[in-house]
């Protein structure tokens, strides 16, 4: 079995669904402090089905209220912008991304992803990085995995077996049997989607950061760790990769501080991941 070349497995992205229009028009507005809800309601309403699972998201946040909530706007009301703009994102990607085939389980990668951009999101909170970016970087930074799963299915299962077979890491099985990893897959998708360089730069140094110095590749990778170390998705073989000290110093991060904020991280999870059904 072959693996495609690095330099020819974007000719099977095109076996991937292209980004939502309301996806495309959030990533170009992560760094845009003029964006604002009426906007984003606009595009919004192109999305029949995300429409549908913000409002059902509402609604359940909202059940106390006297009436129900039938449009974006009151939706952003009821949730806040930085709530619709996850559930956005993580429902447009979790619904339009489902390659669940023999041996890969798509489900688990979505959980993963979103654990990832839950803690993404609260470190930059409590360093001073952009919230909503870093939310996104988490989201994507696996993205990779679905698409060498597109490109070789076969293949792809078989980095799992050897994986869980050899007791090794994901990207060492992913380079000895495809000669790259899911970290060079993503960032060539997201150059490809046009995506902010930070996101490509996340996707590509989340778990080498001391290789290749980014900020936010460094608040993607400790926020891997701690998703793990917090075992939000429930994976069933869960092993908490090392963290990077020099990622830490580089992020100035302070564990004590943020230790008070796993519950509030835990609950986050809980209530996306209960919204998105996953």
């Amino acid at each position: 079995m072959t693996p495609p070349a690095l330099s020819e497995l974007l000719a099977h992205a095109a076996a991937l669904p292209s980004l939502p229009e309301v996806v495309s028009y959030l990533t170009r507005s992560l760094n845009d402090e003029g964006a604002d809800a009426d906007a984003l309601a606009h595009h919004l309403n192109s999305e029949p089905a995300i429409v549908a699972r913000l409002l059902a998201a509402a609604n359940s946040v909202g059940s106390g209220l006297t009436s129900p909530i039938f449009s974006v706007k009151q939706a952003f009301l009821v949730l806040g912008i930085n709530r619709v703009v996850s559930i956005v994102l993580a429902s447009a990607l979790t619904y339009r991304y489902d390659a669940r085939g023999s041996g890969f389980d798509s489900r688990l990668l979505w959980r993963h992803s979103l654990g990832v951009a839950i803690c993404a999101r609260v470190i930059a909170e409590q360093t001073g990085f952009n919230p909503e970016m870093a939310y996104t970087a988490g989201l994507l930074h696996d993205i990779g995995q679905l698409l060498m799963f597109t490109a070789s299915p076969g293949l792809y299962v078989r980095v799992l077996e050897v994986k869980r077979s050899e007791d090794t890491t994901l990207i060492a099985a992913e380079r000895s049997l495809f000669g790259y990893d899911h970290t060079a897959a993503g960032r060539a998708l997201a150059t490809a989607w046009r995506l902010p360089l930070e996101i490509g730069d996340a996707i590509a140094g989340h778990h080498e950061p001391d290789e290749m110095f980014s900020e936010i590749g460094n608040l993607v990778h400790v926020s891997e760790v701690l998703s793990h170390a917090l075992d939000l998705d429930d994976q069933p073989d869960n092993r908490v990769p090392d963290v990077s000290e020099l990622a830490c110093a580089h992020l100035g991060l302070s564990w004590p501080r943020l230790a008070g904020r796993f519950a509030e991280i835990e609950a986050r999870y809980d209530g996306i991941t209960l919204a998105l059904g996953v």
